[in-house]
Parts: C-alpha cells; sequence; structure tokens
C-alpha cells in the first residue's frame, strides 16, 4: 500500500470478462481506469484467459503456476472492479473460473470482505443486465460487498467508442468518471482506514513463510525494539523486554530447515489509532530438529502491533498449539 498525505492509494483488480483483445467490455474498462481517482490505482490482471478450469485434485501443495499467480495478484488488491459481457444471459466461463479458482481452496478465498464493482457491456440495448445480476449472486457466497449504485449497464457499446476504442459520448464519458468516483468512496466506506493494516497483513503472511523455513531476517524487520514488548511461546514459557523477544525469535528460527510452508488463518484483524491486532490459526508443515524432520502443528496465535514511525511492529505473540 502507497501513503499520501491525505489517503491510501488503494490498488484495484481489473477483471475484464472477455478475452478479446478488441472487445468492447476491454475498451470499457481502460476507459473506466482513464477516468479512475487519482488516489485509485487500476491493476488490469490478465491472467484468468490462462487459468486452467478449476479442479479440486490439483490445488494442493503445488497448485498450478496460474492459480498461484491469480490468486497472489488479487490478494494484493483492495477491491476488485469486474466487466463483463453478457453470454447466454450470464457470464463467460473465464471470469467464473476466475471466481472458482480465487475462491478455493476452501476458507482460503483470495476474494474475502473485498469491496466490488460491477459494469457490464454489450453492443445490444439490454446492458448486458442479466450478467450484471449473474455475478453479483456470486458475491453472496464470495462475502464481497458491491456497490449497489450508480449501476453500470453499458448498451450500444459499438456506437459509443471511436475508431481508437475511446468513448465519444460525453455522457457516456461523465458517467465513467461518476461511477469511479463513486466506486473509490464505496471502498473507503467499506474499508475505513483498514487498507494500510490489510496490506501489512499481506507481508506478514510471507514473513511466516520465511520463517518456518529458517529465514528470521523479515521477521527482524518487524519486531519492535521498544518496550513494552512480550512472547508467550507455544511451549508454554514467556518472555518479556524488547531484547530478549528479539533474541528469542531469530534462536527459534534457526530449528526450521527449508522446505516448509505455512498459512494465517485471520479470524479477527483490527486497526485503530496505533494499535493493531490478528487472531486466528496459524497452519504449519515444517521441517525441524537436526535431521529436519516433518513437522505438521496449527497454533492459535494472537498479535498484537503497534505504529512506530509510521509502520507496524509487533509488540506480542501469543502462541499455542490448537490441539493442547
Amino acid at each position: 500500500m502507497i501513503m499520501t498525505t491525505e489517503h491510501p492509494v488503494l490498488q484495484l483488480a481489473v477483471l475484464v470478462g472477455s478475452l478479446r483483445a478488441q472487445s468492447f467490455s476491454r475498451k470499457i474498462a481502460k476507459a473506466l481506469a482513464a477516468r479512475a481517482p487519482d488516489s485509485l490505482r487500476c491493476r488490469f490482471i490478465e491472467i484468468i484467459g490462462e487459468l486452467p478450469l478449476y479442479n479440486e485434485d490439483l490445488d494442493g501443495d503445488t497448485p498450478p503456476a496460474a492459480w498461484s499467480t491469480f490468486r497472489a495478484a488479487v490478494r494484493d488488491c483492495d477491491a476488485v472492479l469486474f466487466v463483463t459481457p453478457e453470454y447466454n444471459r450470464s457470464i463467460p466461463g473465464c471470469l467464473k473460473n476466475a471466481l472458482d479458482v480465487g475462491s478455493r481452496p476452501s476458507g482460503k478465498s483470495v476474494f474475502k470482505g473485498l469491496p466490488a464493482g460491477v459494469v457490464s457491456v454489450t453492443p445490444n440495448k439490454l446492458g448486458a443486465f442479466g450478467a450484471n445480476h449473474a455475478i453479483r449472486q456470486t458475491f453472496v457466497f464470495l462475502d464481497m460487498p458491491v456497490m449497489q449504485q450508480p449501476e453500470a449497464y453499458i448498451s450500444n457499446a459499438a456506437e459509443l467508442l471511436d475508431a481508437n476504442g475511446a468513448v465519444k459520448d460525453g455522457d457516456t464519458a461523465a458517467f465513467l468518471e461518476t461511477f469511479m468516483g463513486a466506486l473509490e468512496t464505496w471502498i473507503r466506506t467499506v474499508r475505513p482506514g483498514g487498507s494500510s493494516f490489510d496490506a501489512f497483513m499481506k507481508q506478514r503472511e510471507k514473513i511466516a513463510e520465511d520463517y518456518v523455513n529458517g529465514n528470521a531476517t523479515s521477521l527482524k524487520a518487524i519486531v519492535t525494539h521498544s518496550e513494552p514488548a512480550t512472547f508467550f511461546s507455544p511451549r508454554g514459557d514467556h518472555l518479556e523486554g524488547a531484547n530478549a523477544v528479539a533474541g528469542r525469535y531469530e534462536r527459534d528460527a534457526a530449528s526450521f530447515h527449508q522446505g516448509g510452508s505455512t498459512d494465517l488463518e485471520v479470524l479477527q484483524a483490527s486497526a485503530s489509532g496505533e494499535l493493531a491486532f490478528w487472531t486466528g490459526l496459524q497452519h504449519a508443515k515444517a521441517r525441524m530438529g537436526k535431521n529436519g524432520q516433518p513437522a505438521e502443528m496449527t497454533l492459535r496465535v494472537t498479535e498484537v502491533f503497534r505504529l512506530e514511525d509510521g509502520a507496524f511492529k509487533l509488540v506480542h505473540r501469543h502462541a499455542d498449539p490448537a490441539n493442547g
């Protein structure tokens, strides 16, 4: 997340439901991006046409690379804008498959909680109404709060665009600008002030992955060196004092070997003022001990962070075995 003096710059994932290079949906999506407020950065995620059809059998420790790339791209964003044509009164298969891939594995959906906007586009006269409402049905299960007004049904798209794909109709151009302004307002309404901590939590997941592979460098960058600081370890002991806690983290990392993986199942997270926290489960597959023996564990975790010089620092961690 990039911070400005007024607002954080929001990262908006743009998913276009047509794969055709010169599609009307793509041209309208580019026109929308060109009219976005300066604090809304549009990131077109083009990989949806390369995603293998979702098959749970493939979604193990090493899912298809395209799936992982797509999930990471959405995970790095604050909201999603869907721009779609209508196929047979519904959305195109590539877009539905992208929703399926991003929503799995169960409990790890990259779409969960992300604000959404929908624009449907057609060269015909009904505004691709069927597609617009078909995709909205998925948001209920995906837990995506979607902007309700203004609705965007773009009809007669061929007549609205010039030979270069630019919007030539003044009323349409004004509406697209209004829509993008309203979408920014919607995103900030749904996620007020939480964007910087959301971005930090994405970084925290990568740091946890490094740690269970024996690398404490990235964790050291977010550990506080100011008092107070505490650590309650899975072994049942606890430490107090910033230097003691930081040293313990570094020593414990040495017990892990390369080849581990972990994910954080966040049950609750919030930021307010200078403090933030998350609580949930940390699932890990690690290689530990002198010989790097495989071990699986699930820890119940609570972590508390404090803003120090504009950055979140870890000041408290409590972890214990979930089956303990």
